[in-house]
């Protein structure tokens, strides 16, 4: 019990991130990106999108293959992180209404 929560706690933390979200974002949206592909479109330096995948794929959220010297990153519970990914969208849409009413 204690692992899980732990793992759970690391997860949240990690999503909590806004790069780290925004790689998850990205390769939610696309099948696969190599490291230098993704720093592109995230507009960050491949070492710390590299430290970012790395994060990722310790909290068990990414995958990789190898191509030659080359990584390609993938989701590795697809269908999974994007009901995360829609239930925070959902979450952050009925909390961010204007309250100045």
């Amino acid at each position: 019990m204690e692992e899980v929560s732990y793992r759970q706690s690391r997860l949240c933390r990690l999503l909590g991130n806004p790069i780290a979200f925004t790689v998850v974002l990205l390769l939610a949206e696309n099948k696969d990106m190599s490291t230098g592909e993704i720093a592109k479109a995230i507009g960050r330096s491949v070492p710390r999108t590299s430290n970012i995948l790395g994060a990722l794929r310790l909290a068990e959220v990414v995958r990789y293959e190898t191509e030659g010297r080359h990584a390609r990153y993938r989701l590795k519970h697809p269908r999974e992180v994007k009901r995360i990914l829609d239930a925070l969208s959902g979450f952050v849409t009925t909390t961010s209404v204007d309250r100045r009413r």
